[in-house]
């Protein structure tokens, strides 16, 4: 008796005439005509699968693990036809020649070559090739299509956190867009990647793939355009983190948007400016030259006004970064010697009547998002929901005792936890603005930026605790303070 192995393999591309129950029937029905035994154990399967890479396919892989097996004594290997052994032309020679070496044939049902004929290689060699010109030609075709479908705004791929893929198109998940919302608003008003990542993990949100937020993910957010109702396709890449490649193309989808354009362009433009400040080499903020160093801002252009000049009496020309390297056409100069004072009248004046007049200046307050507290009540209801289920899975015998013992502590710390949470950002929309305690918080910094015995970073610091920026009017001769309240 002839033992004998059947392989099957058929792609998600590819017409019912290649579906394994067809190509199955017709390697049994070759077999039983010319007298190979097919046991069971040795009928091997890729489903969905293309042929062009060999070691992408496990059932090939085991195939060939039992046909190098001497105790299976499998002779032969029989298939639909050869382009289902392998696409590719190497792939084919490689594994031919491997299974050769061990005594074991590859024959076609549909491609008889006698063994026998001097010409069968070159036969074989000519089927091989035509069967990889083909993969190329069909990978072809299809990228093609795909590229016509990105032109017409049809979505293709995996649905990203906030929709579901629906009917070739994208359908709003209303949770997971909440979050969206509150990623984008949190992100426009300064709220760090890393600080949105973290936020998100706490919540308990996942990622469509099941994974914890990462930096990276809350970038790959902020920079989609699917959210504003665009599609964004890279023919033949990945889109990674080259958001601009000029390959890419980017149409107008047919499904509803989660956030404006213009929150979606606010976020990009943060993105952008942050990316131009922050590279591989960049010195940390501990080691800047002044504690007023990238705080400083330029009303023409907006970017950082940095240091220029070194003065020997200790003070500190600042100059626009863009009027140095001639992206700004309008001078922004200042020293410490003029801008310190001028700062500190400003602040004494604000902590003295945060209402005063003459002061230009904003203040933001560090209060949750509403989106937050919605958030926090919709995963309030569902551990409560939960709480309930776990009490009729041990009513109704599903759970032990012990069990439901050990759901109802961990589930009431959830609530307890998420109640705590939702008063407090409750108490904090809720609080009113406190002048005097916002007074003696600029006191209290005052005093440590005019102390010569507090370090650099000390006086940076504090700075920081209670302002985001300041943007230099040069033609005003003014100064615009953006503060910050809690």
């Amino acid at each position: 008796m002839i033992i004998a192995a059947a392989y099957v393999r058929v792609s998600t591309d590819e017409q019912t005439d290649y579906s394994p129950a067809a190509q199955l029937d017709d390697i049994k029905d070759y077999a039983r005509k010319n007298g190979y035994h097919i046991p069971d154990e040795f009928i091997f399967m890729d489903e969905g699968i293309s042929g062009k890479r060999a070691d992408k396919r496990p059932a090939f892989q085991n195939m060939i693990r039992q046909a190098k097996n001497k105790s299976n004594h499998i002779q032969y290997i029989i298939v639909h036809k050869y382009d289902r052994f392998a696409r590719n032309k190497d792939d084919s020679v490689l594994y031919k020649a491997l299974l050769k070496k061990n005594g074991v044939k590859v024959i076609s049902v549909k491609e008889p070559i006698p063994q026998d004929d001097k010409l069968a290689v070159i036969y074989e060699s000519i089927l091989d090739a035509m069967a990889e010109y083909y993969s190329i030609n069909l990978a072809e075709e299809v990228n093609k299509t795909m590229i016509k479908k990105a032109e017409m705004g049809e979505w293709q791929t995996t649905a990203p956190f906030g929709y579901r893929s629906e009917n070739k198109s994208l359908a709003i998940v209303p949770e997971e867009a909440k979050m969206v919302r509150y990623i984008f608003e949190q992100y426009i008003s300064g709220t760090s990647m890393f600080a949105l990542s973290r936020q998100m993990n706490q919540m308990g949100y996942r990622t469509h793939r099941g994974n914890v937020f990462e930096n990276r993910t809350i970038q790959y957010i902020i920079n989609n355009p699917v959210y504003k109702g665009y599609m964004r396709w890279t023919p033949g890449k990945k889109v990674r983190r080259n958001f601009n490649d000029p390959d890419s193309i980017i149409a107008k989808g047919n499904w509803e948007p989660i956030v404006p354009e213009e929150i979606w362009e606010a976020a990009s433009t943060r993105f952008k400016n942050e990316k131009k400040t922050h590279y591989r080499h960049k010195r940390p903020d501990t080691e800047g030259i002044h504690w007023l160093s990238s705080m400083v801002k330029c009303s023409s252009c907006g970017r950082s006004l940095i240091v220029g000049t070194k003065y020997k009496n200790g003070a500190i020309q600042f100059q626009c970064g863009g009027y140095n390297h001639g992206q700004c056409h309008d001078s922004h100069a200042i020293s410490t010697n003029r801008l310190i004072p001028a700062l500190f009248t400003e602040l004494e004046k604000i902590a003295e009547n945060p209402d005063v007049k003459g002061c230009h200046y904003t203040i933001r307050r560090n209060t949750p998002a509403s989106d937050e507290l919605d958030v926090h009540v919709a995963l309030l209801a569902k551990a409560q929901q939960r709480l309930k289920k776990a009490k009729e899975a041990y009513l109704n015998d599903i759970d032990t005792l012990e069990e439901y013992r050990s759901n109802k502590l961990n589930i009431e710390k959830e609530i307890s936890i998420l109640e705590d949470r939702i008063a407090e950002i409750q108490k904090q929309h809720d609080m009113p603005f406190d002048h005097s305690a916002f007074s003696a918080k600029i006191t209290s910094v005052l005093e440590i930026l005019k102390d010569d015995s507090r370090s650099m970073e000390d006086k940076r610091k504090a700075f920081k605790s209670i302002c985001e920026k300041i943007i230099y009017h040069k033609h005003e001769n003014s100064l615009e303070l953006f503060l910050i309240d809690g």
